[in-house]
């Protein structure tokens, strides 16, 4: 088990309610679970359903305390519920990459190996 404290306020906030053990399979599930998610983006389906992904990664994102991540979840959520909005792009794909990067090494130091 790791000793390492939560990484963000949110998530020390978090632990002190519900305590570290169940904080970190709260991260332990959005570490596993994103990924798919920015498939789920990328891949083939309706609009409508990227939209809830979005509002779902968005929700998550601020939990784990990842602010740009979610920032930037929120106007992607905004766009798609816009019928004139863009649809997700490319662009949009790899700064979700790279602000999950940004925040998935802190969470997994806190979760351990």
């Amino acid at each position: 088990m790791s000793s390492v404290p939560p990484p963000t306020a949110e998530l020390a906030e978090l632990a002190a309610v519900l305590g570290e053990d169940n904080v970190r399979t709260l991260v332990r599930t959005f570490l596993r679970d994103f990924p798919a998610s920015v498939a789920e983006l990328s891949g083939p389906g309706d609009r409508k359903n990227r939209h809830r992904v979005a509002h779902s990664m968005k929700s998550n994102s601020r939990l784990m305390g990842g602010h740009a991540l979610s920032a930037r979840m929120a106007a992607l959520e905004a766009r798609l519920d816009s019928p004139d909005g863009a649809d997700v792009t490319d662009d949009d794909l790899t700064l979700i990459e790279r602000d999950y990067a940004a925040i998935a090494d802190p969470l997994r130091l806190f979760v351990g190996p």
